[in-house]
């Protein structure tokens, strides 16, 4: 980083909004078993806002649980909900 003359600038805490109801329409097929024995059992997502000075870009994933990798991503410049 200093040979690019690279720095880094980390923003301050976030703050997230607390749920204040479980979603029982979706179904916890996993119940925090995130130790699978066998591929393509088990995948989980995440959403990872990235902040890139001017504006948030999101980063969606999506992991399969028993090798650890990731089996399909986008990168978006808006948040949408499909």
């Amino acid at each position: 980083m200093t040979d690019m003359q690279l720095k880094c600038k980390q923003l301050g805490s976030h703050s997230y909004k607390k749920a204040t109801f479980e979603r029982l329409n979706i179904l916890n097929r996993l119940i925090r078993e995130f130790d699978v024995r066998s591929q393509n059992q088990a995948w989980c997502g995440d959403i990872t806002y990235i902040w890139t000075g001017r504006k948030w870009v999101y980063l969606a994933i999506v992991l399969e649980l028993c090798t650890r990798r990731v089996v399909g991503w986008v990168f978006l410049l808006k948040q949408r909900l499909t």
